[in-house]
């Protein structure tokens, strides 16, 4: 009895453990994006069994309102100290996806989107 007492006390320790860790930075955060220097949208990062989604939340302009609700990144994923990737971004201007990595320090969220050899990078701040 007293090993089937030790033994259950373990797992829930450390299962207790893992879901304090489990929870990525990126979860449940907002981001002001900015494209050119100039603030565009508001995109919400949320996270489900280790992939990140974001969708935007709202928009600084008449055009980018009416994408507001579109998830926009998809299937990101971290890799450990603030870096991320394998997942895709969409411009929903153009209604394309592009691969994507994605870099946290701090408050700033640097994304890289990739088309073929050529990448395009913007910075997102945390609201």
């Amino acid at each position: 009895m007293k090993l089937f007492t030790r033994t259950a006390l373990a797992v829930a320790g450390i299962s207790m453990a893992t879901m304090a860790f489990a929870a990525d930075p990126l979860h449940n955060t907002t981001w002001q994006t900015f494209d050119e220097g100039q603030p565009k949208g508001v995109v919400k990062i949320t996270e489900s069994n280790g992939v990140l989604t974001g969708k935007l939340i709202s928009a600084n302009t008449s055009a980018g309102k009416q994408y507001v609700g579109n998830t926009i990144i998809r299937n990101l994923k971290a890799d450990g100290g603030g870096k991320y990737s394998g997942g895709t971004i969409t411009d929903p201007a153009k209604g394309k996806d592009y691969r994507m990595t994605a870099n946290l320090s701090g408050s700033t969220l640097k994304l890289k989107g990739y088309i073929g050899p050529f990448s395009r990078s913007q910075e997102w701040k945390k609201k």
